[in-house]
């Protein structure tokens, strides 16, 4: 979540069938331009940072890529957006010589098809021929992997264009290599492997002693606040942060926060006491169909220095934690996140992704696409 949020007009929805999505413009509003920079949903898109800190991101077709900070990468595979039966493949990869490539398997289960029937063990397929049962990755979570001989012969079909297609008891899963080449050929690229014998896509006579070593994960110190859970300001704080804070604050339909939400006579806003200078302030910003989000300002509580913003689309606050948590649409099958930490002086983003393309795969998404993390050291 790089990106400036666009401002768009709430008052339609729009669909976008690269990625499968429909979005609720309220939520366009606020986050589209965050939200497409992780969850990358329009083909082609790159957004490749000049920093080695900071995250990649690709997509084309079917597939995507993000690469976090640390350089680790990941791309998923989906089935066509047509398919009844989804599934959807995860190659993970951290940064470094001789690293070992991490599959995983979900099959959907989000539909009308689905049932109680038990669904079995799935089985890979290509050109029509069983490579055999999948291994338990997460039983508990269903998520299930490739063995090494699958997955050699998984990636050779991505290469040749053959059909790649999963199998339970309910039938088949349909699966798309349409954009790996692309995605997979970035994927090499953004760490350093192509040309060399451990590529994932272009392979070549080079060893892998020249490749992008990993990138150390950020420590972020997390301070204790005096306050874990918001409340609403008394009148006498009303009174004074009130006038202050409305001089900072961008109220337009179109493009910033709602006068109705900010600024009604009836409308009484958040305080959480951060330490005994300092107190963050809550201020519900918008509404959507299915998201909202308010303004998180770090003050001074006697005002003298200009108040800080956080983010204008946050969702919850609890012990030193500003979340943000966004549905890429009202059923709730991908989602876009990120939080912040305090550290004593300022919330600090120590975390940053989304949950795979709206697929309709499984709720709340089927995968962890980081694009940030960090080591948060809690006292």
């Amino acid at each position: 979540m790089i990106a400036n949020p666009v401002r768009l007009s709430r008052s339609h929805w729009s669909v976008y069938s690269a990625g499968g999505i429909m979005i609720g413009q309220g939520f366009w509003k606020h986050y589209v331009g965050k939200f497409f920079a992780s969850l990358v949903l329009l083909a082609p898109l790159v957004t490749w940072a000049a920093s080695e800190t900071e995250s990649r991101s690709f997509s084309h077709k079917d597939w995507d890529l993000v690469c976090d900070n640390t350089l680790t990468c990941r791309a998923a595979g989906y089935s066509p957006t047509d398919t009844e039966l989804g599934v959807t493949v995860l190659l993970t990869r951290e940064a470094g010589a001789a690293t070992p490539i991490i599959n995983q398997v979900i099959l959907a289960e989000i539909g009308e098809v689905f049932s109680d029937k038990p669904r079995g063990i799935p089985e890979l397929v290509i050109d029509k021929r069983s490579l055999g049962k999948l291994k338990v990755d997460n039983e508990q979570d269903e998520i299930w992997r490739m063995d090494a001989a699958q997955l050699t012969a998984f990636l050779s079909a991505l290469r040749r264009d053959s059909q790649i297609s999963f199998k339970d008891n309910l039938g088949d899963y349909v699966f798309s290599g349409a954009g790996s080449s692309a995605v997979l050929l970035k994927m090499d690229d953004v760490q350093g492997r192509v040309g060399t014998l451990g590529a994932l896509f272009k392979k070549g006579p080079n060893d892998e002693s020249a490749v992008r070593k990993p990138v150390a994960k950020p420590v972020i110190i997390k301070v204790p606040v005096k306050d874990k859970e918001s409340r609403e300001m008394t009148p006498q704080e009303m009174a004074f942060l009130k006038p202050l804070l409305m001089k900072e604050i961008s109220i337009d339909e179109d493009g910033g926060c709602s006068d109705e939400l900010v600024n009604a006579p009836d409308v009484v806003w958040q305080l959480a006491r951060l330490n005994e200078n300092q107190s963050l302030v809550i201020i519900e910003c918008w509404r959507a169909a299915y998201n909202y989000g308010a303004m998180y300002w770090v003050t001074d509580n006697d005002m003298k220095q200009p108040p800080e913003l956080i983010t204008d689309s946050g969702t919850d606050y609890r012990d030193g934690t500003i979340d943000f948590l966004m549905k890429g649409r009202g059923l709730g099958d991908c989602l876009d996140y990120e939080s912040w930490v305090w550290n004593g002086k300022t919330f600090v983003s120590n975390e940053a992704g989304n949950s795979g393309r709206c697929r309709m795969i499984r709720g709340g998404g089927a995968w962890n696409m980081l694009s940030l993390t960090s080591t948060v050291v809690a006292p």
